[in-house]
């Protein structure tokens, strides 16, 4: 199954990249984005409860693993956006001209396929480092040392480069901290056929809550920051979102977001309570994701029903990939 899945995903990519329009590799970059969040969230959540020896970590671990190795399986969905840069970033575009100073060196398509690549090697590596059974203390200190700025600048080169005035700031940071809430929600509900130990409760529900928490704090933090400082290039940035986009962070992410902080909130969560916060939390994450990447598109948003096939698609083939690996090696030391 896990090599069907590979090889239709390759031949799917192949024919995005080949012969896909603006509107097919628009619908492909946020699925992509999205399934790669999932595996890096699971490699930061990995490391995070082996270096602090979380008893959290344990009923988990299966699936974060085996999210972790489905690395190379992303390492395919990139392929179209690797190939389509000049279609899906408007700095790369002919027409936009050579880039001034330092972004020269920055947003420039050769330099942006390389270090994509050097990312996705790095976290593919990791992941079958730290998907090993045993303890690792030590591989996950590198692992957070090396997670943390590949991850910031892959947003900031994947996401947040779409606007090229956009400059360096927290956004980077909140995406990835977005990342490891949804790599933990999504494995707490793929670990439910086999509930947690009463032990591990406690520390599942402060995690869940810690995450939610520092989502809000980050994205409003980052919103303050800019209204205050009221620069036109970063103002331009929300208020583009928050025209025609605005329903989905106010209507769907931030209402999610605050259900799912209001039931986590009290203790003893119960398994009903501590699915709805998953849950929440994984609409929260899709939908966030979808404002911040979409009102940048180049050409137009494609229409709804490309975006769900496509997402569909890739989700199918990533889950197949996930499923196997997770029954492969369902349970580690």
């Amino acid at each position: 199954m896990k090599a069907a899945a590979g090889l239709a995903l390759a031949l799917a990519a192949g024919g995005a990249a080949a012969f896909g329009g603006p509107e097919v590799l628009e619908a492909w970059l946020p699925s992509f984005l999205l399934w790669t969040q999932f595996a890096i969230g699971a490699l930061g959540v990995l490391a995070i409860g082996h270096l602090l020896r979380e008893e959290w970590l344990a009923p988990i671990r299966p699936p974060l693993e085996a999210m972790a190795r489905s690395l190379p399986m992303l390492a395919l969905m990139a392929v179209p956006v690797l190939v389509a840069v000049e279609t899906l970033y408007p700095w790369a575009a002919p027409e936009a001209g050579p880039q001034q100073g330092s972004r020269a060196l920055v947003l420039a398509p050769l330099a942006f396929r390389l270090r994509a690549l050097g990312y996705l090697l790095l976290w593919a590596v990791l992941g079958r480092a730290l998907a090993r059974p045993g303890r690792h203390q030590r591989l996950s200190a590198l692992t957070l040392i090396l997670l943390l700025p590949s991850a910031l600048l892959a947003a900031h080169d994947w996401v947040l480069s779409r606007d090229p005035a956009w400059l360096p700031s927290l956004q980077g940071f909140a995406i990835w901290v977005e990342g490891l809430a949804g790599a933990l929600a999504l494995a707490i509900l793929a670990a439910w056929r086999t509930p947690p130990r009463a032990e591990g409760l406690p520390g599942l529900e402060r995690a869940l809550l810690t995450l939610a928490l520092a989502v809000l704090w980050l994205w409003f933090t980052q919103f303050i920051v800019v209204w205050m400082a009221d620069r036109p290039e970063e103002s331009g940035w929300y208020l583009r979102r928050l025209g025609d986009w605005g329903w989905v962070q106010l209507g769907v992410a931030l209402p999610a977001l605050l259900l799912a902080i209001s039931l986590a909130a009290p203790p003893d969560h119960g398994r009903w309570r501590m699915t709805a916060v998953c849950l929440l939390l994984l609409v929260q994450h899709v939908a966030h994701l979808w404002w911040v990447v979409r009102p940048d598109a180049p050409s137009g948003a494609p229409p709804p029903w490309l975006d769900l096939v496509v997402a569909g698609g890739l989700g199918f083939a990533w889950v197949v990939w996930w499923d196997a690996e997770h029954r492969r090696r369902p349970a580690t030391a």
